[in-house]
């Protein structure tokens, strides 16, 4: 499952729990592409991993072709997460993005806000930076 929160903080939260499906993602595009059409500049955005266990394939494809898609729509993504298999999914990412991004542990989430909000006027990422927040 994919839900969207709008942060009072200007960026958008994405909760993501269980195994993704297709379906998931038919319902959160559209979402998030009208979020995207709607905000000047780019997107800032936090993705907390809740129970993730994974794509099955058709819902793989979907997100590889979104992420390709918007790769230079998001100036910072903070992924949020507990193991290190997510971390290291983070950092497989990077290709995908021309945007920051940063794994952070989830006992470290007011972090991941605090470098999602700050520096709205901060130079442009190198594209595919990532980098795990310490």
């Amino acid at each position: 499952m994919i839900a969207i929160e709008h942060d009072r903080d200007d960026f958008l939260v994405c909760r993501v729990s269980g195994k993704l499906t297709r379906p998931d993602y038919d319902a959160m595009i559209p979402e998030l592409e009208n979020a995207l059409q709607l905000r000047p500049g780019e997107l800032r955005m936090m993705i907390v991993l809740e129970d993730f266990r994974g794509w099955n394939l058709e819902a793989l494809w979907e997100d590889i072709k979104f992420d390709i898609r918007h790769r230079n729509d998001f100036a910072r993504i903070a992924v949020v997460g507990r193991s290190r298999v997510e971390e290291w999914g983070t950092r497989l990412s990077k290709p995908l993005f021309g945007a920051q991004m940063r794994f952070y542990d989830m006992a470290d989430r007011d972090m991941a806000r605090a470098w999602l909000s700050e520096g709205k006027s901060d130079e442009p990422a190198q594209p595919g930076e990532t980098e795990r927040a310490d």
